[in-house]
Protein backbone atom coordinates (compact mmCIF):
# COMPACT_ATOMS: atom_id res chain seq x y z
CA UNK A 1 0.00 0.00 0.00
CA UNK A 2 1.38 3.34 -0.99
CA UNK A 3 1.29 6.56 1.06
CA UNK A 4 -2.04 8.40 0.68
CA UNK A 5 -0.41 11.72 -0.30
CA UNK A 6 0.62 10.42 -3.70
CA UNK A 7 -0.76 10.16 -7.21
CA UNK A 8 0.21 8.42 -10.44
CA UNK A 9 1.19 10.69 -13.33
CA UNK A 10 2.41 10.10 -16.86
CA UNK A 11 6.08 11.03 -17.21
CA UNK A 12 6.63 10.31 -20.91
CA UNK A 13 6.23 7.53 -23.45
CA UNK A 14 9.63 5.97 -22.71
CA UNK A 15 9.41 5.90 -18.89
CA UNK A 16 5.64 5.60 -18.65
CA UNK A 17 3.97 6.53 -15.37
CA UNK A 18 5.48 7.44 -12.03
CA UNK A 19 4.27 8.06 -8.50
CA UNK A 20 4.43 11.64 -7.21
CA UNK A 21 3.99 13.28 -3.82
CA UNK A 22 0.96 15.57 -3.58
CA UNK A 23 2.21 17.06 -0.27
CA UNK A 24 5.46 17.16 1.63
CA UNK A 25 6.38 13.65 2.79
CA UNK A 26 8.94 14.09 5.59
CA UNK A 27 12.07 12.00 6.02
CA UNK A 28 11.27 8.86 8.03
CA UNK A 29 7.73 8.52 6.69
CA UNK A 30 6.66 5.04 5.64
CA UNK A 31 5.98 5.51 1.93
CA UNK A 32 5.03 1.93 1.09
CA UNK A 33 4.22 -1.32 2.82
CA UNK A 34 3.32 -4.68 1.38
CA UNK A 35 -0.31 -5.25 2.27
CA UNK A 36 -3.03 -7.87 2.10
CA UNK A 37 -4.27 -6.59 -1.26
CA UNK A 38 -0.92 -7.16 -3.00
CA UNK A 39 -0.91 -10.36 -5.07
CA UNK A 40 1.91 -12.89 -4.67
CA UNK A 41 2.76 -15.40 -7.42
CA UNK A 42 5.10 -18.38 -7.29
CA UNK A 43 7.41 -18.63 -10.30
CA UNK A 44 5.32 -21.61 -11.46
CA UNK A 45 2.16 -19.49 -11.33
CA UNK A 46 3.85 -16.73 -13.35
CA UNK A 47 5.00 -19.27 -15.96
CA UNK A 48 1.45 -20.67 -16.26
CA UNK A 49 -0.14 -17.28 -16.99
CA UNK A 50 -1.25 -16.35 -20.48
CA UNK A 51 1.51 -14.31 -22.19
CA UNK A 52 -0.22 -10.92 -21.80
CA UNK A 53 -0.80 -11.47 -18.08
CA UNK A 54 2.72 -12.83 -17.59
CA UNK A 55 4.16 -9.68 -19.21
CA UNK A 56 2.20 -7.49 -16.75
CA UNK A 57 3.62 -9.45 -13.80
CA UNK A 58 7.12 -9.25 -15.27
CA UNK A 59 6.91 -5.46 -15.75
CA UNK A 60 5.12 -4.40 -12.57
CA UNK A 61 6.19 -6.87 -9.89
CA UNK A 62 9.30 -7.41 -7.83
CA UNK A 63 10.77 -10.68 -6.58
CA UNK A 64 10.77 -10.97 -2.80
CA UNK A 65 13.31 -12.76 -0.62
CA UNK A 66 11.33 -16.01 -0.99
CA UNK A 67 11.60 -15.90 -4.79
CA UNK A 68 7.95 -14.96 -5.30
CA UNK A 69 6.71 -12.20 -7.60
CA UNK A 70 4.74 -9.52 -5.75
CA UNK A 71 2.34 -7.41 -7.80
CA UNK A 72 1.17 -4.34 -5.91
CA UNK A 73 -2.51 -3.55 -6.31
CA UNK A 74 -2.25 0.25 -6.14
CA UNK A 75 -0.05 3.09 -7.39
CA UNK A 76 2.99 1.44 -5.79
CA UNK A 77 3.46 -0.56 -9.00
CA UNK A 78 4.33 2.78 -10.65
CA UNK A 79 7.22 3.65 -8.34
CA UNK A 80 10.23 4.07 -10.59
CA UNK A 81 13.88 3.38 -9.90
CA UNK A 82 16.49 6.02 -9.18
CA UNK A 83 20.16 5.43 -8.48
CA UNK A 84 19.65 8.19 -5.89
CA UNK A 85 16.30 6.92 -4.61
CA UNK A 86 14.39 8.96 -2.04
CA UNK A 87 12.96 5.82 -0.40
CA UNK A 88 14.64 2.62 0.80
CA UNK A 89 13.59 -0.44 2.77
CA UNK A 90 13.81 -0.93 6.53
CA UNK A 91 12.67 -4.50 5.91
CA UNK A 92 11.76 -5.94 2.51
CA UNK A 93 8.09 -5.09 3.06
CA UNK A 94 8.43 -1.50 4.38
CA UNK A 95 10.01 1.51 2.64
CA UNK A 96 10.68 4.88 4.24
CA UNK A 97 11.58 8.30 2.92
CA UNK A 98 15.33 8.75 3.45
CA UNK A 99 15.01 12.48 2.89
CA UNK A 100 12.13 14.94 2.64
CA UNK A 101 10.10 14.38 -0.53
CA UNK A 102 8.75 17.66 -1.84
CA UNK A 103 5.26 18.19 -3.32
CA UNK A 104 5.24 17.18 -7.01
CA UNK A 105 8.50 15.25 -6.62
CA UNK A 106 8.58 11.72 -7.98
CA UNK A 107 8.81 9.01 -5.36
CA UNK A 108 11.60 6.62 -6.30
CA UNK A 109 13.01 3.39 -4.97
CA UNK A 110 15.97 1.12 -5.60
CA UNK A 111 15.30 -1.65 -8.13
CA UNK A 112 18.72 -3.09 -7.36
CA UNK A 113 17.20 -4.91 -4.37
CA UNK A 114 14.30 -6.42 -6.37
CA UNK A 115 16.08 -9.54 -7.70
CA UNK A 116 15.73 -8.53 -11.33
CA UNK A 117 15.60 -11.39 -13.77
CA UNK A 118 17.52 -9.42 -16.38
CA UNK A 119 19.60 -6.26 -16.30
CA UNK A 120 17.71 -3.02 -17.03
CA UNK A 121 18.89 0.16 -18.67
CA UNK A 122 18.57 2.95 -16.12
CA UNK A 123 16.57 6.01 -17.15
CA UNK A 124 16.78 7.90 -13.85
CA UNK A 125 19.18 10.66 -15.01
CA UNK A 126 20.42 11.15 -11.43
CA UNK A 127 23.94 12.61 -11.15
CA UNK A 128 25.15 9.29 -9.70
CA UNK A 129 23.31 7.09 -12.22
CA UNK A 130 24.86 3.64 -12.60
CA UNK A 131 23.59 3.29 -16.19
CA UNK A 132 22.36 -0.26 -15.61
CA UNK A 133 20.37 -1.88 -12.81
CA UNK A 134 21.30 -5.47 -12.14
CA UNK A 135 20.83 -8.45 -9.88
CA UNK A 136 24.19 -7.91 -8.10
CA UNK A 137 23.43 -4.31 -7.11
CA UNK A 138 22.14 -5.40 -3.67
CA UNK A 139 25.49 -7.06 -3.00
CA UNK A 140 27.52 -4.16 -4.39
CA UNK A 141 25.57 -1.23 -2.89
CA UNK A 142 23.50 -2.73 -0.06
CA UNK A 143 25.67 -1.52 2.81
CA UNK A 144 25.51 2.06 1.48
CA UNK A 145 21.71 1.83 1.29
CA UNK A 146 21.64 0.37 4.82
CA UNK A 147 23.52 3.40 6.16
CA UNK A 148 21.06 5.81 4.50
CA UNK A 149 18.20 3.97 6.20
CA UNK A 150 19.98 3.94 9.58
CA UNK A 151 20.45 7.71 9.39
CA UNK A 152 16.70 8.14 8.78
CA UNK A 153 15.47 5.77 11.53
CA UNK A 154 15.26 8.41 14.30
CA UNK A 155 12.70 10.32 12.21
CA UNK A 156 10.32 7.33 11.84
CA UNK A 157 8.86 7.81 15.33
CA UNK A 158 8.72 11.59 14.96
CA UNK A 159 6.46 11.93 11.90
CA UNK A 160 2.87 10.96 11.10
CA UNK A 161 2.61 7.37 9.82
CA UNK A 162 -0.72 6.79 8.04
CA UNK A 163 0.50 3.41 6.73
CA UNK A 164 1.49 2.01 10.14
CA UNK A 165 -1.80 0.07 10.64
CA UNK A 166 -1.11 -1.79 7.37
CA UNK A 167 2.43 -2.96 8.17
CA UNK A 168 2.32 -6.77 8.19
CA UNK A 169 5.63 -7.19 10.04
CA UNK A 170 4.72 -4.72 12.78
CA UNK A 171 6.50 -6.58 15.59
CA UNK A 172 9.78 -6.60 13.67
CA UNK A 173 9.37 -2.93 12.72
CA UNK A 174 8.74 -2.00 16.37
CA UNK A 175 11.83 -3.95 17.46
CA UNK A 176 13.94 -2.11 14.87
CA UNK A 177 12.61 1.27 15.97
CA UNK A 178 13.34 0.43 19.64
CA UNK A 179 16.89 -0.67 18.75
CA UNK A 180 16.14 -4.30 19.69
CA UNK A 181 16.70 -5.56 16.12
CA UNK A 182 18.75 -4.30 13.20
CA UNK A 183 17.26 -3.30 9.89
CA UNK A 184 17.28 -6.11 7.39
CA UNK A 185 20.35 -5.43 5.28
CA UNK A 186 19.75 -4.77 1.61
CA UNK A 187 22.53 -7.27 0.95
CA UNK A 188 20.23 -9.99 2.31
CA UNK A 189 17.62 -9.22 -0.40
CA UNK A 190 19.84 -10.85 -3.03
CA UNK A 191 18.69 -14.27 -4.22
CA UNK A 192 21.10 -16.25 -6.39
CA UNK A 193 19.57 -17.09 -9.78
Amino acid sequence: MVHPHTEVRLIDEKVGHGLFATRLIPRGTITWTRCEFDRTFSQEEVASLAPDYRRIVEIFSYIDTEGKSVLCWDGARNINHSCEANTLSIIHSVDIAIRDIQPNEQITCEYGNCNLIEELECLCLAPGCRGKIGRLDALNHGTTWDELVRLSLPEVTQVAQPLLPFVRERTLLDEILKGQSAIRSHVSYYLPP
